[in-house]
């Protein structure tokens, strides 16, 4: 449920704002809050689960999506463009819980299948990648106002999760944590401070391959639709190419997890970030429709990548006891980069264009790859060891 609905607002999010806003410059600020929102939300979301538990945040959150649909619907009624802006943020604190999906499954399950288990719960979004889009689009007339019948649906959808939330339990026992994080639970000793723990270098791997991952994903799936049209694409080739992006993203959850455990989460993340830079390579070739269907759809497979190892990586960083206070470092890491990249994307767009803004993420890939490969070289010397 949670896919289906944050599809339809990336889908129809960016048009509504250009309903609303007062002036075209606000226009892309709704789409950017979804990952403000989420930022500003994902450390007190760690927070509040950590002392009620993971089934209570995940309550909380589709609670905050059934608030934000309404407040959506309200917007649209009424034509109050902040009012719209303070619902698509309410989506953005349910993207902040649900960001916490991956973690609980992973925590369940020993280290060689964490990525298999993170890259199952991202395969949930290739059915909303491809049926979102149409369903937003569906029933968007289904009011009297245009679009209020799809964030209405977000609504349903919400509750719907609410109710399944209901029957789950998403506070298991955490698996054994591996050498490389530390000691486990059983020694004794006095805790590590957060330095300790984001000095490691599978910490950092990991949540700066997430970061750089969100970051290139978030930049270039906000700016592509506004550089397709300059270029001369219609509005419909624009949201095809994020549609496809869409399907890039999640379509490679059926084979993220399994590569990360058969070669490892560093490798993969390496590969991510290759594939990442193989994409800004086609978006910098030429403006016509095909280099944005395939660039966009290589970011969609190597944020996948990124994410899901960087995501496995951040796992293996912490003992048992220190999983709240870690997972929320590691998700201010990755949805600091989306918010980062949501909200710079436009003003870069129109500063350098399109092919100049692809050329400069190369830099933080790059980035990522220099301290995924120290990582890598750290663990095989201390196998060796």
């Amino acid at each position: 449920m949670y896919y289906f609905g944050i599809s339809i607002d990336l889908t129809l999010t960016g048009l509504v704002g250009l309903k609303l806003a007062p002036v075209p410059a606000l226009a892309t600020l709704p789409f950017a809050l979804i990952s403000v929102g989420s930022w500003c939300a994902t450390y007190p979301a760690s927070a509040f689960m950590r002392r009620y538990g993971r089934k209570a945040g995940f309550v909380v959150g589709s609670g905050a999506a059934m608030l934000g649909g309404l407040a959506s619907v309200t917007a649209l009624y009424t034509q109050r463009f902040v009012l719209f802006c303070c619902g698509i943020a309410c989506i953005g604190v349910y993207q902040a819980f649900a960001g916490y999906y991956r973690y609980a499954a992973a925590d369940i399950h020993p280290p060689e299948q964490r990525g298999k288990a993170i890259s199952t719960v991202l395969s949930g979004g290739v059915i909303a990648a491809v049926i979102g889009p149409f369903l937003a689009t569906t029933v968007k007339d289904v009011l009297p106002v245009e679009f209020a019948g799809s964030y209405a649906l977000v609504t349903v959808l919400a509750l719907i999760s609410l109710g399944v939330l209901s029957l789950l339990t998403a506070d298991g026992p955490a698996a054994p944590t591996p050498a490389t994080a530390g000691p486990g639970p059983e020694e004794s000793g006095a805790p590590r401070t957060l330095k300790e723990i984001a000095r490691q270098p599978v910490f950092l791997a990991g949540a700066v391959g997430s970061c750089v991952g969100y970051f290139v994903m978030t930049s270039l799936m906000t700016a592509a639709p506004l550089a397709a049209v300059r270029a001369g694409h219609t509005v419909h080739d624009g949201a095809q190419v994020i549609q496809w992006h869409m399907v890039g993203m999640y379509a490679t959850a059926f084979v993220s997890g399994r590569l990360t455990r058969k070669i490892g989460a560093g490798w993969t993340l390496l590969i991510g970030g290759t594939i990442s830079a193989l994409g800004t390579a086609f978006a910098m070739a030429g403006p016509s429709h095909m280099n944005f269907m395939i660039a966009l759809g290589l970011i969609g497979v190597g944020w996948n990548l990124m994410y899901v190892s960087g995501s496995a990586l951040v796992a293996n960083s912490y003992r048992p006891q220190e999983r709240s206070v870690v997972q929320g470092i590691g998700e201010i890491f990755t949805l600091g980069g989306s918010a980062v990249g949501a909200l710079s994307a436009g003003p870069v767009l129109n500063a350098l264009g399109w092919a100049p803004m692809n050329a400069a993420l190369l830099a933080p890939i790059a980035a990522s790859a220099l301290l995924t490969l120290a990582y890598l070289f750290r663990s095989r010397s201390t196998r060796r060891g």
